[in-house]
């Protein structure tokens, strides 16, 4: 429904009837769209959190190619997500995620002139950035490719510049 109008126009009866539900089957089990939305953050938060912390460090081509396979198999919820009005903070949410996952893998380089939390951020908006790319422009490139952009465009400059792989103890 985002794809037809923008998200701010939808009502809840326009959700009701799209979903073919009950208006009262919708406040049974939220309180407003802006707690559906929630809810489908909190799903993607979930689903994304299994992903990441065990292949952000070792292996994160597979990482984001992992994260464009769940991004083509739910579309219209990154765009939700994409899309949502900032106060929501639904995108923060992601955000912090994305920066602890990318924290435990990496550390600042010794030689950095960028501070960690500057690198951080900008690399998981960039990582954002390029999500919002694909789907504007209907997932033109297999996920799989769109992990190696994401390597090549944003991971490995920042590798060379600023990050370095935290050395594991196991």
């Amino acid at each position: 429904m985002t794809a037809e109008r923008p998200l701010e126009t939808i009502t809840i009866r326009m959700l009701t009837d799209r979903a073919q539900v009950g208006y009262a089957t919708f406040y049974r089990h939220y309180a407003s769209i802006e707690d559906l939305l929630r809810g489908i953050v909190d799903d993607l938060y979930i689903n994304l959190a299994e992903l990441l912390p065990s292949l952000a460090g070792a292996q994160p081509e597979r990482a984001a190619t992992l994260v464009f396979h769940q991004v083509r198999e739910h579309p219209g919820h990154y765009r939700l997500l994409l899309h949502a009005d900032r106060s929501l903070g639904l995108l923060d949410k992601v955000v912090e995620m994305g920066t602890q996952a990318l924290l435990a893998a990496y550390e600042a380089r010794p030689d950095s002139r960028v501070p960690l939390d500057v690198t951080v951020d900008h690399c998981i908006r960039s990582f954002l950035n390029l999500i919002a790319w694909w789907l504007s422009h209907d997932m033109p490139y297999a996920p799989e490719r769109m992990g190696q952009i994401f390597l090549d465009l944003v991971l490995h400059p920042m590798e060379a510049m600023a990050l370095r792989p935290r050395i594991s103890l196991d």
